[in-house]
């Protein structure tokens, strides 16, 4: 834990740096501001107030063996997580003789798709399949390969118990048209299926928890997916004692979910049988699905600065907004100008993929937040802009960083099929962002948690003071791992408005195989040539 207090200390020290004014007991003035906006009188005064509430949960230790994943370091690395045991949050903990209270920060990855859904008939098929065209239920998932890695602190390393694919001292293979790869190995990665038709996750498959995948944990985490095509379909993390208890069907009735990130997934069932968001093969990044209290998000940029109008967070994009401030996302509370940095309906963090097309994602959880990678391989190497990841190969050992995305398409959501290479943030929330995103919200079992795990940090004493333990703001445990290259804060959304299209395959009535944006409109200057739009890059 001395690691983790440090790193708190520090984020605190430069928050203050750059705060109009520092406080007392080793609070950030945000954290301070908190407690006397919502009447507090202190940190135990806010932690009472959560008690009233039932917090904090009790841990059933038993089923922390049974179930929950291991919280030692695995042979890829990774923290210790003992200490990181969160008791305020989600409700799902205080329920369930206490198989959820006390989880940590372990994640792991999913793949949905809409195979079997003719076969499984309309009763059995996943609302996130029931509506879509024949050929996009046969052949829109055509994978090579899925990977896990674990940062060890330098390097990524491969996570074999968590990967699907053929694996080898050098790495691990896929080619999905040698049926090599996910197609040879993935019935035993077979899950649940659910709200689409099939699944795929890693799980402790007839073991404990402890004894099975332990997941991406800190001090970072990458997940990679190949596809020759991944038209619609999902690509989705949870947590890893959710794979093992609803892999097993749900032992003591609950599931555990209590954190979802999805970088890549189709739409269609977020309203049924309703008018998608954008067209069928719009695949949308959405970080809030579900909130835990431990490891908080955003939603809203102007909801994150608080309402107010100076550009505060994320901290990585100040010198781009005080340079750019007309910039997309810079003056969030401007009419027209809010973005939604969790995506999701509202967002534009998406990915048009095109059919048969091959695509790399890479989605990597560190310090600053969720970052969201697509790749067009090269056509003639296969490579991708992250050294020893190709369309049919990752290496066991990657560095921690691709090389900085330069096409200006590719630094803006709402990025187009035919985009070789983009970037998505999602940003994090550490501690003083946490307490002055929690200060406009009610102090309830998600806002109120997160503004007491700031706090826990802040003070270092999460587990020492036995009022706060389980209190855990989980982003301060993971590192930066300098994967912004002064990027313009687009890569985070753009205004929702500028999302200005007429869709022609979002609805039952027009889905294909074949959808695909028209190109843009070209601009004609007064007296001068076309141009094309210039929110087109």
């Amino acid at each position: 834990m001395v690691q983790t207090h440090l790193r708190c200390a520090g984020l605190v020290l430069a928050f203050r740096a750059a705060a109009s004014s520092s406080s007392q007991n080793g609070l950030s003035h945000e954290c301070t501001q908190y407690l006397h906006r919502k009447n507090f009188s202190g940190v135990d005064d806010l932690a009472d107030h959560l008690h009233q509430q039932g917090y904090p949960c009790v841990a059933n230790a038993d089923l922390q063996q049974k179930y929950h994943p291991n919280p030692l370091p695995g042979s890829a690395g990774g923290s210790d997580t003992t200490d990181f045991s969160c008791r305020y949050g989600n409700p799902e903990m205080l329920s369930f003789n206490g198989t959820c209270c006390g989880w940590r920060p372990h994640f792991n990855w999913v793949v949905g798709t809409c195979e079997g859904t003719e076969s499984a008939g309309t009763e059995s098929a996943g609302k996130f399949c029931s509506s879509i065209p024949k050929c996009a239920r046969d052949g829109a998932a055509k994978i090579n390969y899925v990977a896990a890695y674990q940062f060890d602190g330098t390097n990524f390393v491969l996570m074999d118990e968590s990967s699907a694919g053929d694996m080898s001292s050098s790495g691990i293979d896929g080619n999905f048209w040698l049926k090599q790869g996910w197609e040879r190995i993935k019935q035993s990665f077979r899950w649940n299926g659910g709200d689409w038709t099939t699944k795929y996750a890693p799980w402790a498959n007839g073991i404990d928890g402890h004894a099975g995948p332990r997941g991406v944990t800190p001090p970072a985490g990458l997940w990679v997916l190949s596809a020759e095509n991944f038209y619609y379909s999902a690509f989705f993390m949870l947590p890893q004692v959710t794979l093992n208890l609803e892999g097993k069907n749900f032992p003591t009735v609950t599931n555990c979910w209590m954190w979802e990130l999805d970088p890549v997934e189709g739409t269609l069932g977020w309203v049924p049988h309703k008018p998608a968001p954008g067209n069928i093969n719009h695949l949308y990044s959405t970080n809030s699905a579900q909130a835990s209290g431990c490891m908080p998000f955003t939603y809203g940029a102007s909801q994150s600065q608080a309402f107010g109008k100076e550009f505060k967070m994320p901290a990585i994009f100040k010198k781009f907004c005080s340079q750019n401030p007309k910039a997309a996302g810079c003056r969030p509370w401007e009419l027209g100008q809010d973005v939604s940095w969790s995506g999701g309906w509202q967002g534009s963090q998406r990915f048009e993929n095109l059919w048969d097309t091959a695509y790399v994602f890479a989605i990597v959880v560190d310090a600053q937040g969720y970052w969201i990678y697509r790749w067009r391989p090269d056509p003639h190497t296969n490579s991708t802009g992250w050294e020893g990841i190709s369309r049919h190969f990752a290496a066991r050992v990657l560095p921690p960083r691709p090389k900085p995305v330069t096409n200006p398409a590719g630094l803006k959501t709402d990025v187009r099929g035919d985009v070789d290479e983009a970037v998505i943030l999602q940003p994090s929330v550490p501690p003083a962002e946490s307490c002055m995103r929690s200060s406009i919200e009610p102090v309830d079992w998600q806002f109120g948690s997160a503004a007491l795990g700031a706090m826990a940090c802040e003070t270092g004493q999460g587990n020492t003071v036995s009022r706060w333990a389980g209190a855990q703001n989980w982003w301060t445990h993971f590192t930066d791992l300098k994967h912004y290259a002064d990027y313009p804060m687009s890569i985070s959304g753009l205004p929702f408005d500028s999302l200005n299209y007429t869709y022609t395959c979002n609805t039952e009535g027009n889905f294909s195989c074949s959808c695909r944006l028209p190109d843009p409109e070209p601009i004609l200057p007064v007296g001068g040539f076309a141009e094309v739009d210039p929110n087109y890059v």
